[in-house]
């Protein structure tokens, strides 16, 4: 249930519990909902050609992805507060991440510690080849809330904190208000049994067997809510257990992170009406985020494969995308601007007594840019960032890295802006709509990513820089 929602009083449990809609069938949802194939192969064949090239890293990769979706559940739900920063931090496992995990207090950091236990117990079974049965929900339940002491619970005196039950169906209504005043029913206590008997016989079924990943996720993840079968957690055993299905078909998770709660809330409830494909989209969404998440983690350098040839040039007011030349300026100076503000960020930390690193951005710098359908910001003038490495005496070498921005001349929806440096061609790719109005979280992930290396590499090479001149002076 959302933040606005609270338990129903103890007078309105029989009248909520008759109000209860059991959740479709798969063939019925199935009938009205469809995957755009499309971006999904999209997407997948860029994944599936960088594992292949660096396989002893997907693995790594895939774990800042699980991370990532693993400390948001939690925040989904309001039991804690995160930013991009912190889900960063803990996701890459960057210096002093556990410090930043223990500010938040043991009780969040035990609720985190249980919630990447779980998806990794959900990984190891979705390795198997075998069905989704009763006791595995309940015992993924069991590891996903193992941090979680009490709920709150409706009681003939009126609200109470209780032990929250690990691993077992609710004894107890959990029906909710609604802050409009009207009542959202889950499947009545005596009626758990039965419903979750058929949940598993549903995901048993030929048709669901043969179904798309995504349709899977988003069909099992709606489908366990309706029912909202365990006195709480249930939000976030749902979101692990549709990642079951895309661990399946491309190793990796559902990425549903904190700042998607409206949209996703929104999907659910637009289901609840019999409207299902909104949520199905979503859920392509959040896994294609994923995707790109876990594909950008394992690229070391260099370009990607373009995914969509460019269309000839146009001089119109509009993109093939239906944005504005001053719209695609924006979302390129938001991309240009957060990836310059990470770079200072990480640098700070790498400071030395034989190490400074000094910044500068320039506006309206005079910059060739090779490929047709790419130009120079229009409404600002080009961009220029400028990174200086430099060490000290006896060994006094320094190092220039220059970063410039790239946007389509005619752009449209899924295609990318461009962040390159002048002396390696290392780039980072966002699509517009990962800029556009705003940044994304999952784009902020990936800039991380890519300082990282960026600045590993730097840093790298002036230290070589610096041994040869120390070896030649013996």
């Amino acid at each position: 249930m959302g933040e606005e929602e609270r338990p129903v009083t103890i007078f309105d449990v029989r009248r909520a519990d008759a109000e209860y809609q059991s959740f479709p069938s798969f063939r019925e949802w199935a009938s009205s909902t469809s995957v755009d194939t499309v971006r999904w192969e999209r997407y997948a064949r860029l994944l599936r050609q960088r594992a292949e090239l660096t396989p002893e890293l997907l693995s790594r990769a895939r774990n800042v992805a699980k991370r990532a979706a693993a400390v948001d559940t939690g925040a989904i739900e309001g039991l804690y507060e995160v930013d991009r920063g912190f889900t960063f931090s803990v996701a890459m496992q960057v210096a002093a991440w556990e410090a930043q995990l223990d500010a938040k207090g043991s009780r969040v950091r035990t609720l985190i510690e249980a919630q990447l236990s779980a998806y990794d117990f959900v990984l190891d079974f979705a390795t198997q080849a075998v069905p989704i049965a009763e006791a595995w929900v309940r015992t993924l339940h069991e590891v996903m809330c193992r941090g979680q002491e009490t709920y709150s619970v409706v009681t003939e005196v009126g609200v109470q904190e209780q032990t929250l039950p690990l691993g077992a169906y609710k004894v107890l209504p959990n029906h909710v208000l609604k802050s409009d005043g009207t009542t959202h029913s889950y499947a009545p206590v005596d009626l758990v049994p039965a419903e979750m008997q058929r949940f598993c016989l549903e995901l048993r079924s030929t048709e669901f067997t043969a179904a798309h990943p995504v349709a899977q996720a988003a069909y099992a993840h709606y489908a366990l809510t309706v029912i909202h079968p365990f006195a709480d957690g249930n939000g976030r055993v749902a979101r692990a257990l549709a990642s079951v299905f895309t661990y399946r078909a491309l190793s990796v998770p559902l990425l549903i992170l904190s700042e998607h709660r409206s949209e996703y809330y929104l999907g659910l409830e637009t289901a609840d009406r019999g409207e299902y494909q909104h949520f199905v989209d979503f859920t392509l969404s959040r896994t294609l985020d994923s995707i790109q998440l876990v594909s950008d983690t394992l690229k070391a350098a260099g370009v990607p494969t373009p995914t969509e040839a460019a269309a000839q040039l146009k001089r119109v007011y509009l993109t093939r995308g239906g944005f504005t030349h001053v719209e695609v300026d924006a979302a390129g100076y938001r991309l240009f601007d957060a990836c310059f503000s990470e770079i200072q960020r990480q640098a700070g930390t790498l400071t030395t007594g034989e190490l400074s690193i000094t910044f500068g951005s320039h506006h309206g710098a005079n910059i060739t840019i090779k490929n047709p359908d790419y130009r120079v910001p229009l409404k600002e003038g080009p961009r220029l960032a400028q990174i200086t490495l430099q060490t000290l005496p006896p060994a006094q070498v320094k190092l220039t890295r220059q970063i410039t921005l790239e946007v389509p001349k005619d752009s449209g929806k899924e295609d990318d802006l461009i962040l390159r440096c002048l002396e390696t061609d290392e780039t980072l790719e966002s699509r517009i709509t990962e800029a556009h109005p705003t940044v994304t979280g999952t784009l902020q992930l990936r800039i991380g990513v890519f300082v990282n290396g960026f600045l590993g590499r730097a840093v790298a090479e002036l230290a070589a820089m610096a041994s040869r001149i120390l070896n030649s002076s013996d």
